[in-house]
């Protein structure tokens, strides 16, 4: 293994030992009296479901380098364990599995006073878990969890000779509206080896606030090239995202859609529901707020957006039409309806009015 690779890796588990020496001694204050390495991963997985899940990801992620480095022809460099194998070969866990602690603990063992320190432990632990998976729902709320049909061919343009910062940062952002293992690879990628720094920070927050587990590479040392500290703002416009449909060499010409979803943003809380329910079936949405928000901005609503809208129609299989009070008085859900009917797509009609947003996925079946 070359010696810088090594002291990254060796680095990087180094500080989850650190990270998680504190826990898993606290967990050891509130064990059963008689308790074994079985128990005490049972505890661990329970009340540190973070930890344990960046344990996972970090050992799967070494794992899938070893396996690219097998697949070019290269040996093998990290080799990692099993996250269970790494677990018992921390010098914690082996203390606090050790004969004489376990025996100690158990003639110390007060029953009452571990209710008590149990209770107070287990309602703190709730708090912390309950907090972090609140954010991350927030975080991955507009998130639609499946590849998009052209997930290959925005990966394989990314790395086309020639790409320009734009373009890279387009594609990036357009991927980071979906969550699947392959975008989480292509992103995983981009933090270790992206020389340029500003995506290479984009790939980090992605899987940040997505709940992965994620060390933010340090910048590349050496004299700068242009390349690497180039950005954009990404500033983009309606007529933008117009040009880029309207250009037979741009990607936006390869997107496809399984729904077409008109709507009235108003509704929004049951279009959520709608969309998260329909990614569970494996069909890809097409939500103007969500899928374009870097260019359809609404206070730049005009004739660049309803010829994107159009282009959106087309490419999608059906359009689904909301239908609630908020929707019928919307003009922009009569236009998208009006030009569905004019190309003859096919349209298919949900009313929302009447039911909450937990029965929406029952409603959507009747008309799929």
């Amino acid at each position: 293994m070359p010696g810088l690779t090594k002291r990254k890796y060796v680095g990087e588990t180094m500080r989850y030992n650190k990270t998680i020496k504190r826990p898993l001694y606290l967990i050891a204050e509130i064990l059963p009296q008689d308790y074994d390495g079985k128990i005490l991963l049972e505890y661990f997985k329970r009340y540190y479901p973070m930890e344990w899940e960046n344990l996972v990801q970090m050992q799967n992620s070494y794992l899938e380098k070893d396996k690219f480095l097998v697949s070019v022809g290269k040996k093998a460099r990290y080799n990692p364990m099993s996250p269970e194998t790494y677990f018992f070969s921390l010098p914690a866990i082996k203390n606090i599995l050790r004969n004489s602690t376990k025996e100690n603990y158990r003639n110390t063992f007060n029953k009452e006073e571990h209710i008590l320190k149990l209770k107070a432990f287990e309602n703190k632990r709730k708090l912390a878990i309950d907090k972090r998976n609140a954010k991350i729902a927030n975080n991955t709320e507009l998130i639609q969890n499946l590849d998009p049909h052209y997930v290959d061919y925005y990966i394989a343009a990314y790395h086309k000779k020639g790409i320009s910062i734009e373009d890279k940062v387009e594609i990036v952002k357009d991927l980071s509206k979906y969550s699947s293992k392959k975008i989480d690879i292509f992103f995983y990628k981009l933090n270790d080896s992206e020389h340029n720094d500003q995506i290479r920070k984009m790939a980090f927050d992605y899987l940040q606030h997505t709940g992965k587990y994620v060390k933010l590479r340090k910048n590349f040392k050496g004299k700068k090239k242009h390349y690497m500290t180039e950005t954009t703002n990404f500033n983009m416009t309606p007529e933008d995202l117009f040009n880029k449909i309207s250009s037979s060499r741009n990607i936006q010409i390869k997107k496809s859609f399984d729904l077409f979803i008109s709507h009235s943003f108003s509704d929004q809380t049951q279009i959520i529901s709608l969309f998260k329910f329909l990614n569970k079936k494996g069909m890809v949405c097409y939500c103007d707020w969500t899928s374009d928000n870097d260019f359809l901005k609404r206070n730049m609503a005009g004739k660049y957006t309803e010829e994107v809208l159009k282009k959106r129609i087309v490419q999608s299989k059906y359009v689904l039409y909301v239908n609630s009070k908020n929707a019928a008085q919307s003009q922009w859900v009569n236009f998208e309806l009006e030009y569905a009917r004019s190309i003859e797509k096919e349209i298919k009609e949900i009313d929302i009015d009447n039911i909450t947003p937990e029965l929406i996925s029952t409603e959507i079946l009747k008309v799929l």
